[in-house]
């Protein structure tokens, strides 16, 4: 994979220890500042089902972390920040992030039928199926400014700075760390909650997975866009599209692992695409430079 600093060389060239220090504040305010709302919501009775929870607690916190971390502890600024939509350039990037997750949900389904969880027989496809077959493009593009909250602190400003030069060991620490800071989210009813503690704990770890492989997928669009545009609408598309067309098309009620599991599959093909070519062409590159 190429890295993000292709477009943002601040990001590499900061000193190691004024680096460190924003990686770690970072990661104080961004945990700090959205498990302790959530730990209140749970004392509270609430739920993180209700969106307006979701967006009063967390939905923006990494986004503010970052700011926060830029202009008051680095002092590094916003040039590479990665907030120029960058339209004109990078068109082809907004393209695959709006499409993308339909074909991941038609994946994820197949699977789903092959491996006897989903009965396409059984499945009568309604009025609201079609409409939200409809807009299952507009959506995440819809959604944006709402999951521009996550990404412009993961992947627009943490993924460069955790391993800088080393694209795939940044990328995988960074969906863990994503990861993590999801764990609480079953046990204050969001994805994954409802059912015992042990599926709570099983939720908790599907996660990780999830969050590396989607980390992929996004890094991947914020090196090739430089904006954090793109990422923001892929995110969105796998939690309003992959992840609610799952919980539709084959079970309402089915367990939230199953249906991570099924993301988990249907993410695995498009990350072998994204490093086989990467690696294709970065050798290209490098012989054409021999």
């Amino acid at each position: 994979m190429t890295t993000a600093s292709t477009f943002r060389p601040s990001a590499t060239v900061l000193d190691s220890s004024v680096r460190a220090r924003g990686v770690l504040w970072f990661l104080v305010l961004a945990f700090g500042a959205s498990w302790v709302p959530w730990a209140i919501v749970w004392a509270a009775g609430y739920s993180l089902d209700d969106p307006v929870v979701q967006l009063l607690t967390a939905a923006f916190v990494p986004a503010v972390a970052a700011i926060v971390t830029r202009r008051w502890i680095t002092r590094e600024g916003f040039s590479d920040a990665g907030l120029r939509p960058r339209l004109r350039g990078a068109w082809s990037s907004y393209l695959i992030a709006a499409l993308l997750p339909v074909a991941v949900l038609a994946t994820a389904l197949a699977a789903a039928a092959v491996a006897g969880v989903w009965d396409v027989a059984a499945w009568n496809f309604g009025r609201d199926d079609l409409t939200f077959v409809a807009i299952a493009v507009v959506v995440p593009i819809v959604a944006a400014p709402v999951f521009w909250g996550e990404e412009f602190g993961w992947t627009a400003y943490l993924r460069d700075r955790l391993v800088p030069g080393r694209p795939f060991a940044t990328t995988v620490a960074t969906g863990l760390i994503w990861g993590v800071w999801h764990w609480p989210l079953p046990w204050v009813g969001y994805f994954g909650a409802g059912g015992t503690a042990t599926d709570a704990v099983v939720a908790m770890l599907m996660w990780l997975p999830l969050s590396v492989l989607l980390e992929f997928v996004i890094g991947w669009l914020w090196s090739r866009s430089g904006s954090v545009w793109p990422p923001a609408i892929l995110h969105g598309g796998s939690n309003l599209v992959v992840a609610v067309g799952l919980e539709r098309f084959v079970d309402p009620g089915a367990n939230a692992s199953a249906v991570t599991l099924l993301m988990c599959a249907a993410y695995v093909p498009v990350v072998l695409l994204i490093v086989g070519t990467t690696r294709v062409r970065r050798r290209a590159a490098i012989g054409a430079e021999q």
